[in-house]
């Protein structure tokens, strides 16, 4: 369980206040819905979203970035092989809350003018409303992404290797061999951690395992939005998880001691369109093409 205590949520705001100001495509500041292009995929079909770039005539995909704690999280490592019935629908995600801090609550308002953008794309009435959970009282939103595409959908598409973090013991691998689904470039994810070089640099971005995150933690996120075909000629709008960055887990850190010292003590006794996402291990809000 996440820690609700007010040092946690008052170091997240801290965190999105330190960046407010300079991610253009930070939820909170993102205003351009008006420059917003809808592209139909045709394989697999799905609408996305994109916007122009500096190149007249090109267009890349919305990739929008939020902050939040982690309150659950189904993330790599993959050890135990999946039951192959189960491959369309392993995925990997996290969900986040921001507590009741209004920056959060600004990123769920214009996910939901994204998902209201979509809804014009599609006949009136086909849309799925946009739901939300709750942990505690406090809202949560939830990014996923699978780690298999179908080849019916995708037939042309470019098969990739799992990372080693992502599939140590190849487990994932012996699944696509069946060839009916694929891991590609749609289905990968990045997972960095802020860190402190020294007193003298400003911290950067580097890559980690996924295995490193923690419930409780404070991370930020890079997501792309996608109105998905389902049953009945209805459409959903769906949030992708592209990367997971750790900002703090000196909180979740804090807890585990906490928790590893109790335990000894008892023991005693007894992770087409161009994307960006990413940071190139310099600034805080640089990123490389993926």
């Amino acid at each position: 369980m996440a820690d609700a205590s007010p040092p946690t949520k008052i170091r997240l705001c801290a965190f999105i206040e330190e960046r407010h100001n300079n991610d253009t495509y930070k939820l909170t500041n993102f205003k351009d819905f008006d420059k917003l292009k809808l592209i139909l995929n045709e394989k697999p079909t799905y609408w996305r979203l994109t916007v122009p770039t500096s190149e007249a005539a090109q267009s890349e995909e919305l990739v929008l970035s939020m902050q939040g704690v982690i309150v659950n999280k189904d993330l790599p490592p993959i050890l135990i092989k999946p039951n192959e019935q189960h491959q369309p629908f392993i995925r990997q995600s996290v969900q986040l809350t921001g507590f009741d801090s209004k920056e959060f609550q600004t990123c769920i308002n214009k996910l939901q003018q994204l998902h209201q953008t979509f809804s014009r794309q599609v006949p009136e009435g086909n849309m799925e409303p946009l739901t939300l959970s709750q942990f505690h009282q406090f809202d949560t939103v939830e990014f996923a992404t699978c780690y298999f595409t179908s080849r019916r959908d995708d037939p042309n598409g470019t098969e990739m290797p799992f990372d080693q973090s992502t599939d140590p013991n190849g487990v994932l691998a012996r699944l696509a061999n069946n060839k009916k689904y694929f891991h590609g470039e749609d289905n990968k994810v990045l997972y960095y951690a802020l860190k402190h070089v020294n007193d003298e640099s400003p911290p950067r971005f580097f890559d980690v395992d996924p295995a490193q995150f923690r419930v409780g933690d404070i991370v930020k996120v890079q997501i792309t939005t996608a109105a998905v075909p389902i049953k009945n000629n209805k459409f959903k709008m769906i949030s992708q998880l592209r990367c997971l960055a750790l900002l703090d887990g000196t909180f979740t850190d804090l807890a585990m001691s906490g928790r590893s010292k109790a335990t000894i003590h008892l023991a005693a006794m007894k992770p087409a369109i161009k994307r960006k996402v990413g940071y190139n291990n310099t600034l805080d809000d640089e990123v490389s093409e993926a």
